[in-house]
């Protein structure tokens, strides 16, 4: 099995000779970089020439980032593509124990490691929150008592950190949605990889450290650029959902946040008002059920394959 690590950077330097050093060794890697400003793409070609580099004239995003490495990958032979994120180190046998638990589980769609925090001295904070005992009770207990007894936890979804895709999920799935500009896409495609009838794993036996300082989950400021990107990302998360029938209630919802504009504004409460305005705005309802109607079918949406 031909593996290709598939890397997006943006301004990296902090992490990215850590990141390539613990993965070129691995297997192939493939590094697709969003515009960096500072050294990055320098440090790169220079300590790393194995290592391929699509480099981009504007900064595309996450998804459709990873997009161009999936595709270049399988178009250059990979049958799976290990997605790693650039302040994420991969502990040395990683990817041979994804392969393996990809041959033994061909079931599953999305593999992932045990995720870590930066030094190793706990779990990753995200991957706790994914991992809690509502979402992943054995996986949680297991951790707990220090035993492990399966070779594989399913769950409904595990950020993608580091995920480990076999080549025939983006033919059936495709790639990632471009509703999503940064986070939320994720969420998309474990609905997705779902609705397609794969399974989403996690494997006690291979390990990431992620140095991440992710405050996403923190709400953004009101009428902050991080505010308007997690409204939206909530609501297209919701209502881009393959599974369910929520992309028709869009409209219905927008009629309530119109609905609270006006109360808004009746109260003259102007600021909020003005953030209801720009939520509505920021709605596009047939974009959402162009998303959810085209995710449904099968095929390497979003892909040049």
């Amino acid at each position: 099995m031909k593996v290709c690590t598939v890397i997006v950077t943006y301004n990296g330097m902090k992490w990215i000779d850590e990141c390539l050093k613990s993965i070129v060794n691995q297997s192939e890697v493939i590094v697709i970089d969003n515009n960096s400003t500072d050294d990055t793409l320098s440090y790169i070609t220079a300590n790393f020439p194995t290592v391929i580099v699509l480099r981009q004239a504007e900064n595309l995003g996450f998804g459709l980032a990873n997009n161009k490495g999936i595709d270049y990958a399988i178009k250059n032979g990979a049958d799976a593509v290990f997605l790693l994120n650039q302040d994420a180190f991969a502990q040395t046998d990683c990817i041979a124990n994804l392969k393996k638990s990809a041959k033994d589980n061909p079931e599953y769609g999305i593999i992932s490691p045990i995720h870590l925090n930066g030094d190793g001295t706990e779990v990753d904070y995200t991957f706790l929150k994914v991992t809690s005992p509502f979402s992943a009770s054995n996986l949680t207990s297991d951790l707990i008592l220090r035993k492990f007894s399966k070779s594989i936890y399913p769950l409904k979804f595990i950020n993608a950190a580091a995920w480990f895709i076999p080549k025939s999920v983006f033919y059936k799935v495709g790639g990632f949605d471009p509703l999503f500009f940064l986070y939320g896409e994720d969420d998309n495609y474990c609905q997705r990889v779902l609705y397609h009838g794969f399974k989403i794993g996690i494997i006690p036996n291979a390990t990431i450290f992620h140095d991440s300082s992710n405050s996403n989950y923190q709400v953004g400021e009101d009428g902050s650029e991080k505010y308007f990107r997690q409204f939206i990302n909530n609501v297209y998360v919701k209502y881009a959902d393959v599974n369910t029938e929520h992309y028709k209630n869009l409209k219905k919802y927008k009629r309530y946040i119109l609905k609270k504009t006006l109360a808004s504004l009746l109260t003259l409460k102007v600021d909020k008002c003005k953030l209801f305005v720009s939520n509505f705005k920021k709605i596009n309802i047939l974009l959402v059920r162009k998303s959810v109607l085209t995710n449904r079918t099968e095929g390497s949406h979003y892909l040049n394959l």
